[in-house]
């Protein structure tokens, strides 16, 4: 009797294994889904800040820093905070000019003047500034500042290049320069006044011939 109260009922013991093995199977599988949702809230989570990021990167720009700005006019250019000649002035007198303009007036002056900034009548010389104020496209497809204002020290062939670029108003402008030049005497390359020329279907030669045959009977 006593030796088979100790006989130990393998039933029993088998039982108890296979009841062990489902717990760990239980727990492996469920520190292993706990490991996978970490990893998706994880990644859920550091989306946000680089969108954060990204935005402040935008806007990091103090609203009193001064942003270079171009005029691209041959002649006067008036650029105000309000839009038809209100609010903050801005005068530009020369093609080429640069005046530091604050950025939170510049806000303004792009929204209010968007019709000058697609016409290329001015330049904002400042690539943060540029996606900041979400224009970066526009300037995409124009010719740099810079190589407008160098553009009659530069070849024809590069001129054809920056003349594909350039939107009509700019064509125009710059080809009111070439005759202002010309007419003030100014030594130019005639070949790129003719590649010029030909861009607005204008003799610009002949334009300042004229005017300066205009002046001289006029003074007679």
């Amino acid at each position: 009797m006593s030796e088979a109260q100790k006989t130990i009922n393998p039933r029993k013991k088998n039982t108890s294994t296979d009841s062990d093995k489902a717990v760990k199977a239980l727990e492996k599988k469920y520190e292993k889904d706990m490991q996978e949702m970490k990893r998706k809230i994880e990644e859920l989570t550091n989306s946000f800040p680089k969108a954060e990021t990204a935005t402040k990167s935008s806007d990091s720009i103090d609203l009193d820093e001064d942003i270079d700005v171009i005029s691209l006019c041959n002649g006067v250019l008036n650029l105000t905070t309000g839009g038809f000649g209100r609010g903050e002035l801005y005068p530009f007198t020369e093609f080429g000019q640069t005046l530091p303009i604050p950025y939170r007036d510049l806000k303004e002056i792009t929204k209010n003047n968007k019709t000058f900034l697609e016409k290329g009548y001015f330049y904002i010389d400042s690539q943060k500034a540029r996606v900041a104020l979400r224009v970066s496209k526009i300037y995409e497809k124009m010719p740099i500042a810079q190589d407008l204002i160098t553009m009659l020290d530069k070849d024809a062939d590069t001129i054809k290049k920056i003349l594909t670029m350039m939107t009509s108003e700019q064509k125009t402008m710059v080809a009111s320069l070439v005759i202002d030049k010309l007419f003030n005497g100014e030594n130019l390359d005639m070949n790129l006044v003719k590649e010029i020329g030909d861009s607005v279907d204008k003799d610009l030669a002949a334009v300042a011939r004229d005017r300066k045959e205009l002046l001289v009977g006029g003074d007679e």
